[in-house]
């Protein structure tokens, strides 16, 4: 008799395995973007980036900074903050990430987007 056939339910636990897996990394490389993509200095300027459904006028009221223009997506905007403390403001309310709008630039034109097209 002969070991090599699978059982069902060992498969469908790979699947949970490959899942779990999947799951956790893409939540490290949210975190770590977040950490990293972080404007330095958010009174010079912030992309504050809401989720891709998000319309453009409802991006700019929600990104509560003083509108400078979109990115190159209407779901960005692009703002120069009042304070050092915009970053937190922002996420509270709605953003998924705040970054660095040079380095945003730099990743969208890599893809072939151009800054301020909505």
């Amino acid at each position: 008799m002969s070991c090599a056939s699978k059982s069902p339910s060992s498969s469908r636990t790979h699947w949970i395995d490959y899942l779990a897996l999947t799951a956790l990394s893409v939540a490290v490389l949210c975190l770590t973007a977040r950490a990293t993509l972080a404007p330095r200095d958010p009174q010079g300027g912030a992309a504050v980036v809401f989720a891709p459904w998000t319309v453009p006028e409802a991006a700019m009221a929600r990104a509560t900074g003083a509108g400078v223009r979109f990115g190159g997506y209407g779901f960005i905007a692009v703002v120069k903050a009042e304070d050092s403390s915009y970053t937190a403001r922002a996420m509270a309310s709605g953003a998924w990430l705040v970054v660095d709008p040079q380095l945003l630039a730099a990743c969208l034109s890599s893809i072939g987007v151009r800054a301020g097209r909505s």
